[in-house]
């Protein structure tokens, strides 16, 4: 290889890594997050009133393809009910509260699994999730 093209293919090999360094940095500001809240629908209307609280220590799980099977995450509600996926890519999701929980003395009044398409760089907050008080 003569000078010349030793210099161009550095220079190709160097615009090469900006671009691929580029694009790394534009797929992780194009994630989004999902939130939403856990509450107790103490007069299982399937709307969140305001005097209804959040569930604490609720596992929120998300998904791929449907709710169940193996999730991607599993986060806690907080103790208002609050819980948040963060740095998701584009793409559609399903989110659901574990199914132990339900099966502990409360039952949904509301969807139990939410199907979602989160855009890229969005910030999704979904419709709460009802539960009944206990033993109701």
């Amino acid at each position: 290889m003569n000078g010349s093209a030793m210099k161009l293919s550095g220079l190709l090999t160097t615009l090469l890594l900006f671009a691929l360094l580029a694009g790394a940095t534009n797929a992780t500001a194009e994630t989004g997050s999902i939130t939403g809240n856990v509450y107790c629908d103490k007069d299982k209307n399937g709307t969140c009133d305001c005097e209804e609280g959040g569930l604490a220590g609720i596992d929120i799980q998300i998904f791929t393809r449907h709710c169940g099977g193996t999730p991607l995450q599993t986060v806690t509600t907080d103790k208002k009910g609050n819980f948040s996926f963060q740095n998701f890519e584009p793409g559609a999701y399903f989110i659901m509260a574990d199914l132990d929980y339900v099966c502990g003395g409360r039952v949904p009044t509301t969807a139990r699994c939410q199907q979602v398409k989160l855009a890229a760089g969005e910030a999704l907050v979904l419709p709460p999730f009802g539960y009944s008080e206990l033993g109701q």
